[in-house]
């Protein structure tokens, strides 16, 4: 799909690529082929509306050329695939998988073992009979699994089984699993998959991981499990991280790359499974550009540490387009996708654009084998999309920023370029002596570019005002490699 009508102002990919203009009519990169290149998977749910042939057409095109994962948003769950006991329904689960067979994307499935959305037979035959339940859970993972073996990259073998208290643990009230079976249905549930499928990714999904490791916290808790789980031989090889927030939470992008870190000690893929960044309900039709703005940004950080954490393999959005968003009925929350109610690009699709764009391929580690990214149907495809050797930043250039002033490193004069988080241009100008005034800049975190003949250096910074000093950024350094624009110079224009 093409967005030249919002893009052709831009100046993202001369900005943060290192080019010239190019022509106006070149091809415009999409999110899949830049996650494609990169060795990642970034994608977004079919709507109910869509297996009900009940959605615009502007949705398919936009979800097959933007995305190469996907996952049903509620097609493939208990209720769904078995609402009568021993009696499977795989007609809606197969029309995906044959979407995404057609169109190469990978398929997500979801869920196995859940809490909610368990057909009312289960409770209703079985409730409290362990050796009953236990026999209905294993049929329904084999069945399931087995059905879609080699089909489905990846399964959330266990859903939400913690509970929300601060001290937490697995959730004892209003399970089917817990209450009639305890907590050895989790361990069961892998071992089970696993059976049924020995090359499927199995993973445990659940919501608030993002805030954090602190002691009692859910992230701690499944952190401490999934030790528990490697240490015992239970086939998990994957943790998701739902992440429903609204536009205040600030601080979950780093709280989101220390739980990815603290997986990859234990061999573990962390993947963003259900992101949305939502407004409160009540600011519907009150938002403004900065609003928007700032939506995006939090939303570049996500992919920033998405793109950073090596372990990081999956980026699912949980809806494409406002317009068709479980948010405005069940949480309170609105305009939380990338895409607006009339599938036009918001600054949140400008910004995970931006986001792919300044991390080069070469930088980018991804936690998968590389043919899963060579297109079976091309046999003259090389292997080009996973270069996992790291490229180190110049040892002659750094910088750091104190205050407005930006101090430059192994370089007495340098060109100075500012980019906001959604790739756009806030400040150029010359180091003089190892140093730059950053004039005209709002307090935040910004991409700043710092060239010297051949050597460039990009690093995310925050910058503060003449009495501050900011922290040093825990941004990477990386090289800017030189690759066509799809970009000319200019201004973002939007209707926001």
């Amino acid at each position: 799909m093409k967005n030249s009508h919002y893009f052709a102002n831009v100046a993202l990919g001369a900005a943060l690529i290192g080019t010239g203009i190019t022509d106006a009519f070149a091809a415009e990169p999409t999110i899949r082929e830049l996650a494609k290149e990169r060795g990642r998977f970034i994608g977004t749910i079919l709507n109910s509306e869509w297996f009900n042939d009940a959605i615009e057409p502007e949705f398919e095109e936009i979800h097959k050329t933007q995305f190469n994962v996907v996952v049903a948003e509620n097609e493939m769950k208990f209720d769904a695939t078995e609402p009568v006991e021993n009696e499977f329904n795989f007609v809606k689960g197969d029309k995906m998988v044959k979407y995404a067979q057609e169109n190469k994307i990978r398929v997500r499935g979801h869920a196995l073992a859940w809490h909610s959305q368990v057909a009312g037979w289960v409770s209703s035959n079985y409730s409290g009979q362990k050796e009953k339940l236990l026999a209905v859970l294993k049929n329904h993972i084999e069945k399931v699994v087995g059905h879609y073996k080699g089909q489905v990259a990846e399964w959330d073998v266990v859903n939400e089984a913690i509970n929300d208290d601060y001290n937490a643990g697995w959730r004892s009230n209003g399970s089917v699993w817990y209450e009639g079976i305890g907590a050895e249905f989790l361990d069961s549930a892998f071992v089970w998959a696993h059976k049924a499928d020995p090359k499927a990714e199995l993973c445990y999904n659940d919501y608030s991981l993002e805030w954090g490791l602190r002691e009692g916290s859910k992230a701690s808790f499944v952190v401490e499990q999934v030790k528990r789980w490697k240490a015992n031989g239970i086939p998990i090889t994957c943790v998701g991280t739902q992440t429903h927030i609204e536009i205040a939470h600030e601080t979950t992008p780093q709280n989101v790359r220390a739980l990815a870190k603290a997986l990859a000690e234990l061999g573990v893929t962390l993947n963003i499974t259900e992101l949305d960044i939502g407004f409160p309900k009540g600011e519907a039709g009150k938002l403004t550009a900065a609003d928007y703005a700032k939506q995006g940004h939090l939303y570049r950080q996500f992919m920033d540490v998405f793109l950073e954490e090596p372990n990081m393999g999956e980026f699912v959005i949980w809806g494409l387009t406002d317009a068709h968003s479980w948010l405005d009925e069940q949480q309170g929350k609105t305009e939380a996708l990338l895409y607006d109610r009339q599938y036009k690009p918001k600054p949140a699709y400008d910004s995970v654009m931006a986001s792919l764009m300044a991390h080069p391929a070469t930088d980018v580690v991804s936690p998968y084998d590389s043919k899963l990214f060579i297109d079976p149907q091309d046999s003259t495809e090389t292997d080009s999309t996973i270069a996992i050797k790291a490229v180190a930043s110049p040892a002659s250039l750094s910088m750091r920023v104190s205050g407005r002033t930006l101090f430059i490193a192994g370089a007495n004069s340098a060109k100075v370029e500012v980019f906001d988080m959604q790739g756009r241009p806030v400040f150029s100008g010359k180091s003089e002596k190892g140093s730059v005034e950053l004039k005209g800049i709002a307090e935040g975190i910004y991409m700043v570019r710092v060239r010297d003949g051949s050597s460039s250096l990009v690093k995310r910074k925050n910058i503060y005002g003449k009495n501050r000093v900011a922290s040093p950024s825990r941004g990477s350094f990386f090289h800017i490699k030189k690759r066509p624009s799809r970009f000319s110079e200019g201004t973002l224009e939007r209707n926001y």
